[in-house]
C-alpha cells in the first residue's frame, strides 16, 4: 500500500495504464488487496479519473471494500458519480455493508437530497443495517441538516442504541432548524442515559443558548464544560465566547477568551466580533491588532469585522491601514461586504464623494450591499442626489428588496420631499414588496463561521 500511495503520488505524469501494467504484474488477479491499496492511494490524492479506470478494469477482482473506496471518494468530488455508482452496486449484488450506507448518506446530505435519502433509508432497512449505530447517526444527519427534522427525529427515536455522536448529531439537528431550545434540551436525557457530552455537543449547546441570548442556559453549558474536562477545548471555548456575547457579558466572553490556552484565527475573530456587537469598537479594534502581534494571520471575517468596528467608532485612519493591508501583507482581496464596510464608514463621516468613488474603483460590479451602503449614509445626510443615484442601482439589482424602498423614502422625507417619499414607499406596494422589520444593508451579511459576521 505504501509503495501503491508513492507511485500514484508521482504526479500527472504517472497514467494508470502504467499501474494497470505494474498491477498485474505484483499479481493482480489473484489479491484484491493490491487493487484495494491502488484505488485507495488514487483517491488520497484525488486521481478520480485514474481510479474509475482502474475500478473498471478490475471487474470480477473487486470486493466490497473496493465499491467503499471509490464510492468514498465520489461522495466527496462528484455525488452524481457517487450516485450513479451506488446504483450500479445495488443491481450487480456487490453487498453494501455499514461503511458503505454512511458514506452515501454523508454524499446525500452535502447535496442536500432527500429524496434519494429516503430510498437508502428504505434500501438500509431491508438489507439489516437499520440497527447500525454509525448509520443511524448518518441517517439522523442527512434529515436534520436537509431540514427534515421530524424525520430526523423518528430515526433518532428508533436506535436501538445511541452514541454521543447520535446525540450531537439531533441537538445540531434541532437548532439548524431553529429549535435551539429542544437543542439544550437534549443533554439532560443523554446523560441520564449514561452518554457523556463531548466537546461538539457542547459547543453545540453553546451556539444554542447564544441564540436563544440565554445567559442562565449558559452558564450551565459552561459549567458542564468545566466538570467534564472540555473546559479548555478551542471549538467549545470559541461558541462560549459567541453566546456570552450575544447575551450582551462581553467582559465575561473575553475572561474566557484570555484564558484560552490555543487562540485561532476563529477564537479572535469571535471575540472580535463581540465586542463589535456589544458596541465597544475600540477594544474590537485592540483585540486585532494583539492578534497581529501574536503572528495570527486575519482572514476576511476577521478583516469584516474590524472594519465594521473602524465603522462603528468612525476609526477612518486605521480603517484605511487595514483595508490596503487585506491584499498587500495578508492575500486577502476584499469582497463586496467589505467594501461596503468601507463605504459605510466613508458615508457616514460625510464624504460621500469619496464613498461613491471608491464604489467606481471596484474591481467588480458593486452589488446591493454597497449601495444600500451608500443609501444609508445618504439618509444620514440628507443627500438626496446620490441617494436615488444609489437607489437606481441597488434597485436595478434586486427590485424586490424592501431596504432600498425603505431608504430612499427615508432620505426624501429627511428633506421634505414628502412626495418623492410617498411614492417610493407606494412602489413596494404595486411592486408586492414586503417590508421586514429593522431591515439594513448589514443584516444581509453572511451566517460565518461562529456567528453572524460582525452584526452589531
Amino acid at each position: 500500500a505504501l509503495n501503491a500511495s508513492s507511485l500514484v503520488a508521482g504526479g500527472p505524469h504517472a497514467h494508470a495504464r502504467q499501474l494497470h501494467a505494474l498491477a498485474v504484474r505484483l499479481g493482480f488477479e489473484s489479491h484484491a488487496f493490491v487493487l484495494n491499496a491502488f484505488l485507495a492511494a488514487m483517491v488520497r490524492h484525488e486521481r478520480l479519473a485514474d481510479a474509475v479506470r482502474l475500478f473498471q478494469w478490475a471487474s470480477g477482482r473487486r470486493d466490497v471494500v473496493s465499491w467503499n473506496t471509490l464510492l468514498a471518494g465520489l461522495a466527496r468530488r462528484s455525488r452524481t458519480r457517487m450516485w450513479i455508482l451506488w446504483r450500479r452496486m445495488a443491481r450487480e449484488g456487490a453487498g453494501a455493508d455499514g461503511f458503505s450506507f454512511s458514506t452515501v448518506l454523508s454524499g446525500l446530505t452535502a447535496d442536500a437530497d432527500t429524496v434519494s435519502g429516503l430510498q437508502v433509508h428504505g434500501q438500509l432497512v431491508k438489507s439489516g443495517f437499520g440497527d447500525d449505530v454509525c448509520v443511524g447517526n448518518s441517517l439522523v444527519e442527512m434529515y436534520t441538516k436537509n431540514g427534515a427534522l421530524e424525520s430526523g427525529a423518528k430515526a433518532f427515536a428508533e436506535m436501538p442504541q445511541r452514541d454521543v455522536v447520535s446525540w450531537t448529531e439531533m441537538a445540531a439537528g434541532w437548532l439548524h432548524c431553529g429549535e435551539p431550545a429542544k437543542a439544550i434540551g437534549v443533554l439532560g436525557p443523554m446523560m441520564l442515559e449514561g452518554i457523556r457530552p463531548n466537546n461538539y455537543t457542547l459547543a453545540t449547546a453553546a451556539n444554542a443558548c447564544a441564540t436563544l441570548a440565554g445567559p442562565s442556559e449558559g452558564r450551565k453549558v459552561h459549567g458542564y464544560a468545566i466538570r467534564l474536562g472540555e473546559g479548555s477545548d478551542v471549538a467549545v471555548n470559541n461558541a462560549l465566547i459567541d453566546m456570552y456575547s450575544k447575551c450582551g457579558l462581553v467582559d465575561t466572553a473575553h475572561r474566557v477568551f484570555q484564558s484560552m490556552r490555543q487562540r485561532p484565527v476563529i477564537s479572535w475573530t469571535t471575540m472580535i466580533m463581540g465586542f463589535a456587537r456589544n458596541g465597544q469598537p475600540q477594544d474590537a479594534v485592540k483585540v486585532f491588532d494583539d492578534m497581529l502581534l501574536e503572528g495570527v494571520a486575519p482572514n476576511h471575517v476577521t478583516f469584516l469585522c474590524v472594519l465594521h468596528a473602524c465603522s462603528q467608532g468612525g476609526f477612518m485612519e486605521e480603517a484605511w491601514i487595514y483595508f490596503r493591508a487585506m491584499a498587500d501583507k495578508f492575500g486577502v482581496e476584499p469582497g463586496e461586504d467589505h467594501y461596503a464596510c468601507m463605504v459605510d464608514l466613508l458615508g457616514k463621516a460625510g464624504h460621500i464623494e469619496d464613498a461613491e468613488e471608491l464604489i467606481s474603483r471596484m474591481p467588480f460590479r458593486p452589488g446591493v450591499l454597497v449601495w444600500q451602503a451608500l443609501l444609508g449614509a445618504c439618509q444620514l445626510h440628507g443627500n438626496e442626489a446620490a441617494a436615488k443615484r444609489a437607489a437606481e442601482r441597488a434597485l436595478a439589482l434586486e427590485k424586490e428588496d424592501p431596504s432600498t424602498y425603505l431608504l430612499l423614502s427615508r432620505t426624501l422625507a429627511s428633506r421634505h420631499d414628502w412626495g418623492g417619499a410617498g411614492r417610493s414607499r407606494g412602489l413596494m406596494g404595486d411592486r408586492e414588496v414586503m417590508k421586514l422589520p429593522g431591515s439594513t444593508w448589514l443584516q444581509s451579511m453572511p451566517e460565518t463561521e461562529s456567528a453572524q459576521a460582525c452584526t452589531a
